[in-house]
């Protein structure tokens, strides 16, 4: 008779997960934002089916892992300086409107229609596509905010908590076009056997190009509508891991602009009638 195994002893060795960095975790936090923005846009196109759960369960666990962001930064116990108290506020309001978006979207499944019903575009203006539109905007900043936040926080935290993976030669171009993809703004295509890229600011496609064959960035195949009705869905290019842990060392060092400060609206011009009465 054999010696039953030890229930608490692996059949065979493997390795260890390595735990994510607070900054780490934040760009994989903006990623998770981005696929769940990306699937609801889908869903208004018509080119994705309908889930039983109209995505509450995608929001729930955004809104949780925002939270477990927060937590892990405050374990590094940063400085309370401006910068980091502000950039937590910001997190706390993303996790709060991902719970606003939860709400919206569980009333979308009770609104759902019934399968032989089910319209191939909702439609925005009411019941199950209102509560969908209204669920999706709550989250639609939500990628650059906290990248953004990422940041503020990188230079921040202790040596202990911070990423050493490092890509030699990685030069401005390529640390931007990272930042760019990790707020979801890069999506590409094939036209034509050849690739087009799509995207909201300018990102040179070679400089793409050579970061998917360093293996820092991948697409996701058919994720994003497409620009026009007709045409084929894009891929949108997200980090991978090594993406992730490389930009987290260098994100201090990539300029994000910040908004345009809001310009005083000028007092309206007195009517004529106005004028006529003096």
């Amino acid at each position: 008779m054999t010696t039953p195994p030890d229930p608490d002893t692996p059949l065979f060795d493997v390795d260890a997960p390595v735990a994510l960095t607070p900054v780490e975790r934040l760009l994989a936090l903006a990623d998770l934002y981005t696929q769940h923005n990306d699937a609801i846009d889908l869903l208004f196109t018509g080119r994705a089916p309908l889930p039983e759960d109209a995505y509450v369960s995608s929001s729930h666990r955004l809104e949780r892992e925002t939270l477990a962001s927060i937590k892990a930064v405050r374990q590094q116990c940063p400085p309370t300086v401006e910068p980091v108290t502000s950039a937590v506020v910001r997190l706390k309001q993303t996790a709060y409107l991902a719970g606003g978006a939860t709400r919206y979207l569980t009333a979308a499944q009770q609104a759902r229609p019934a399968d032989d019903a089910e319209p191939a575009h909702p439609d925005p203006r009411r019941g199950f596509g209102q509560y969908l539109r209204l669920a999706r905007d709550l989250t639609a900043l939500a990628p650059a905010t906290i990248v953004t936040t990422a940041t503020q926080i990188a230079t921040r935290l202790p040596q202990r908590a911070r990423s050493t993976t490092t890509v030699p030669g990685l030069d401005t171009a390529q640390r931007g076009a990272l930042l760019e993809v990790a707020q979801g703004h890069v999506a590409v295509t094939d036209q034509h056997g050849q690739r087009a890229y799509s995207h909201t600011v300018l990102v040179s496609v070679d400089v793409l190009r050579d970061l998917e064959a360093q293996g820092l960035v991948e697409r996701g195949s058919a994720t994003v509508p497409p620009l026009y009705p007709g045409e084929l869905s894009l891929d949108r290019v997200r980090l991978t891991a090594l993406g992730i842990a490389v930009l987290s060392t260098v994100i201090n060092t990539v300029h994000i602009p910040a908004p345009q400060a809001a310009r005083p609206v000028p007092a309206p011009a007195a009517s004529s009638s106005a004028r006529s009465h003096r």
